[in-house]
C-alpha cells in the first residue's frame, strides 16, 4: 500500500517512499485514538515528498486521510529523520463550534443535527440502530462547545461506538457493531500471555453534584446539591470523587443520572494479549476468549488494535473489551482465582 503525502494548501502531492517499515504503526482505540506513527529519513529518492512532510500536511493510507499534528526532526551527520504522528482527519471536527444550546428530551439524531448545523467543514453522519436501542435523553444546555466535545457528550449519554470513514461518522449502540467470528483467542493455542492491568487508584464510591445557581441569589442553587453513594461503598468504604459542578442542570433527576455515570466505582481494568501467530482478527470483532488458568470462557470484543501494515509478519497488539458487563465477569473470575 502506498503512503501519499499532500501539503496543507493542497497543491503538492507525492508518494512517500523510504519510510522506516519497523516504525510504521496504525493505532485504533474505540472512541479514543486513530493515528499513524512513523519515521522517515530523507533520501535522494524521496527528497520532494520528504519536504512536504510538515505540520498540518495530510497523509493518505489505506483509504483514510490523516493530518500531521506532531513531528520532530533529528539530524545525524547528513541524515535528517522526521518522527511523525498523524491523527485521523475526523479529529479536525474539534475546529468547529456550535454556540447555540438546546434543552429537553432529544434523540441522538436531533443532537447530531444540532451539532453540525450549519457546518461547512464537510462532515456527514448516520445513526445505525437496527434494534432500536437509542432512546431519547433529557438534555440541558447542550451546545456552546466545539464539535468534538459535543460528540463525546453524545457518546457518553447514549453509550455509543463511533466509527469513521474519513469525514463520515457512524454511530452504533455500544457492543452492537462488529463481526462475531469463531477463531478464538485461547491459552496454549495462539497465546501464552494474557495481561490484565487493574488499577484502583481512581476507585471512588461517592460523588456530589451542584446544579445551576439561582439567578436572583448567587449563593443559592435551583435545588439542593445532591450526593450519590454507590452500593459498592459497603465493600470499599466511602471514597469521595471530585464533585460535578455544572450550571446546565436545573432538573434533579438529570443531575442524579450524571452522577451515577460519572462515579468511577469499578476498578479500572484493561486487558491485552500477545498472539503467537498471525490471524485475521480485526478491530471490533467478537472472538471466543478462552483462558483456562483464570477460568475465563466468553465472547469478547476487540476494542483496540495496533498493527504494522508494512511488516505483514509482525503481530498486532490487541486490547480486549472494557465494557462494564464484560469486565465485571472477568473481575469475578480473577477474584475466584485469588488474583484480586
Amino acid at each position: 500500500m502506498d503512503i501519499v503525502v499532500r501539503n496543507y494548501e493542497g497543491n503538492a502531492e507525492e508518494i512517500l517512499s523510504d519510510v522506516d517499515k519497523g516504525s510504521f504503526s496504525r493505532k485504533i482505540e474505540e472512541n479514543q485514538t486513530y493515528e499513524l506513527n512513523f519515521d522517515v529519513t530523507q533520501t535522494t529518492r524521496n527528497k520532494t515528498a520528504f519536504n512536504i512532510v510538515q505540520h498540518e500536511s495530510s497523509i493518505f493510507f489505506d483509504g483514510q486521510e490523516y493530518v500531521i499534528k506532531q513531528m520532530s526532526s533529528e539530524a545525524k551527520g547528513e541524515n535528517i529523520t522526521k518522527k511523525v504522528t498523524a491523527t485521523h482527519i475526523y479529529f479536525t471536527v474539534q475546529d468547529g463550534r456550535q454556540y447555540d444550546v438546546i434543552d429537553g428530551k432529544r434523540s441522538i439524531n436531533q443532537l447530531l443535527t444540532h451539532v453540525f448545523k450549519p457546518d461547512k467543514r464537510g462532515f456527514s453522519w448516520e445513526v445505525v440502530d437496527p434494534k432500536d436501542k437509542f432512546l431519547t435523553v433529557e438534555q440541558e444546555n447542550f451546545g456552546n462547545a466545539n464539535y468534538l466535545k459535543l460528540l463525546q457528550e453524545i457518546i457518553d449519554d447514549y453509550d455509543v461506538t463511533m466509527l469513521v470513514d474519513n469525514k463520515h461518522l457512524f454511530f452504533f449502540p455500544r457492543g452492537d457493531y462488529g463481526e462475531k467470528i469463531e477463531e478464538p483467542i485461547r491459552y496454549k493455542y495462539n497465546t501464552d500471555s494474557v495481561k490484565f492491568d487493574i488499577d484502583t487508584l481512581n476507585l471512588k464510591t461517592q460523588i456530589k453534584g451542584f446544579p445551576k445557581k439561582d439567578e436572583e441569589d448567587n449563593k443559592k442553587y435551583v435545588f439542593d446539591p445532591i450526593t450519590y453513594t454507590s452500593p459498592k461503598a459497603e465493600k470499599w468504604g466511602i471514597r469521595i470523587q471530585s464533585p460535578v459542578e455544572d450550571d446546565r442542570y436545573t432538573i434533579k433527576k438529570n443531575l442524579e443520572s450524571r452522577l451515577k455515570k460519572e462515579l468511577n466505582d469499578t476498578p479500572d481494568i484493561s486487558g491485552s494479549v500477545s498472539l503467537k501467530f498471525k490471524t485475521d482478527i480485526k478491530i471490533f470483532d467478537w472472538v471466543p476468549f478462552i483462558y483456562e488458568p483464570l477460568n475465563i470462557n466468553t465472547y469478547i470484543q476487540i476494542v483496540g488494535i495496533t498493527d504494522y501494515p508494512l511488516l505483514p509478519n509482525k503481530l498486532p497488539e490487541i486490547t480486549l473489551s472494557n465494557t462494564k458487563k464484560t469486565i465485571t465477569s472477568i473481575l469475578a473470575n480473577l477474584a475466584k482465582k485469588g488474583v484480586l
